[in-house]
């Protein structure tokens, strides 16, 4: 039973279920005063639900677990609306119930597919904000998988 147990520890007992990783939103782009230019929005972090990907895959792939969108464009002369800033996609398995450290419930990703916003990008500097952009949101979240057992033991 000793030799049996060890078995099963090496070969299952690698498996993960829950992660916490740094989340941020990119920062908008400067504007441009002398035009009246508006910076570019900074990208948005989305998790997305597909299937064939496990949490072990995600810890291997991210080791350092940190996603950030990318930062709006600066406005200039010859782009006075600035392009906004790539949006960062996490892809995780179904299933999964996303919380705040605080434990708030952010939400859940029940479907393939589905998407949710987790951290917003800055707005871009424009003439209400003086020209200067905001930063993204920051913030630390849990990715908990819900396991449901297929079989119980009593006794």
């Amino acid at each position: 039973m000793v030799c049996t147990s060890r078995v099963l520890l090496r070969k299952y007992g690698n498996f993960v279920d829950n992660l916490r990783i740094l989340v941020k939103g990119g920062a908008g782009g400067m504007g441009l005063p002398r035009l009246g230019g508006e910076g570019g929005k900074g990208g948005d972090v989305y998790v997305v639900a597909k299937h064939g990907v496990t949490m072990k895959h995600v810890q291997s792939k991210f080791p350092k677990k940190r996603f950030v969108g990318s930062d709006g464009v600066n406005s200039s002369v010859r782009s006075v609306k600035g392009p906004s800033g790539d949006d960062c996609m996490v892809d995780v398995p179904v299933g999964i119930t996303i919380t705040t450290d605080k434990g708030m419930k952010i939400g859940e990703l029940d479907r393939e597919g589905d998407k949710l916003r987790v951290a917003r990008g800055g707005h871009g500097g424009g003439y209400r904000t003086e020209f200067l952009p905001s930063k993204g949101q920051r913030r630390v979240i849990r990715l908990d998988m819900k396991l449901i057992a297929d079989v119980g033991l009593v006794g």
